[in-house]
């Protein structure tokens, strides 16, 4: 008796689980991640949140804020120029951190470090969504 077994690639698998790099499921990842840290970032005029669905990461496995003043707003501490001492530094100046902290517009759940915050509170969830869409995926 003779058995031929015929398989097909990693990647040919993996594609076809969507499971291949910057594939189905890490482009779900991304977007999940970024609608659940959109709640926990500054609201003021609701930039921040509007950057984090155009970063041009998408499909990486980062989430990137893409703000200038995104550090120092995930911080949460004001930031004032060495030389002004005003959080308006001049163009080119450096600035460091002071121990106020900083006020966050929109609600209770925004302030500083918003991914972590967003990770310990979601990140078990939108692992078990993504890993309800990979099955999917695999069912279609």
């Amino acid at each position: 008796m003779n058995i031929k077994l015929e398989t097909k690639s990693l990647q040919t698998i993996y594609k076809k689980l969507g499971l291949e790099d910057k594939g189905k499921v890490q482009l779900f990842l991304d977007k999940t991640t970024a609608d659940n840290l959109k709640k926990y970032v500054s609201k003021k005029t609701g930039t921040q949140e509007r950057s984090i669905l155009i970063s041009p990461q998408c499909k990486s496995g980062e989430v990137v804020i893409n703000v200038p003043y995104a550090h120092f707003q995930a911080e949460g501490k004001v930031m004032i120029g060495t030389k002004s001492h005003s959080p308006w530094a001049k163009l080119g100046e450096k600035k460091i951190y002071t121990g106020k902290a900083l006020t966050y517009h929109g609600g209770n759940i925004r302030g500083a470090h918003p991914f972590e915050r967003m990770k310990a509170d979601k990140g078990q969830s939108i692992l078990n969504q993504t890993a309800n869409y990979a099955r999917r995926l695999d069912n279609g």
